[in-house]
């Protein structure tokens, strides 16, 4: 067997098994927890801008079925401009919580419980999507009618400089 003498060798730190294995696992940037509670929060941004998106969209045309009362009664206005104001705001709060607590555990646990959230947020409107595809007019307003969590902002009329409203 050959062993190497100390002018070939190479010269390996020790470093203990748990750490070898979190330094394989970790992405390099994401060593430090302030790095990954942003970039969790930046995630929590995307995913809670996709969730605007598409409650907009459903809202304002077929309806949904809104299980949040705070959000319910924000869409209770009528207005797509309150809701995205209320769901800036309050995402605008908690993120910046996060971010302003973000060298704590308590931060990125947070931030972590709030991915996984949004994640499951997301997995469920991919299945709302999918059962409403192909869902008719008259279930629609069935739903309206007797569910008291389905929801419609109606469509706004636009106003133009002369102050006229029009409607489309």
């Amino acid at each position: 067997m050959h062993t190497p003498d100390s002018s070939s060798a190479i010269s390996v730190p020790l470093v203990p098994h748990a750490t070898r294995m979190v330094r394989f696992w970790m992405i390099p940037m994401l060593r430090t927890r302030s790095r990954r509670v942003l970039a969790l929060g930046l995630a929590i941004a995307l995913m809670s801008g996709v969730d605007l998106y598409l409650t907009l969209l459903y809202v304002t045309s077929m309806g949904m079925n809104e299980m949040n009362p705070l959000a319910r009664a924000m869409m209770s206005y009528q207005s797509p401009t309150v809701l995205a104001l209320w769901k800036f705001a309050t995402v605008a709060l908690c993120l910046g919580i996060l971010i302003y607590i973000r060298t704590k555990r308590s931060a990125e646990i947070g931030a972590w419980v709030g991915f996984l959230i949004l994640g499951w947020l997301m997995s469920h409107w991919v299945y709302f999507i999918h059962e409403t595809h192909n869902l008719n007019l008259e279930v629609v307003q069935e739903l309206a009618s007797t569910d008291p969590t389905w929801v419609v902002i109606e469509a706004a009329p636009r106003e133009f400089r002369t102050g006229r409203v029009v409607i489309d």
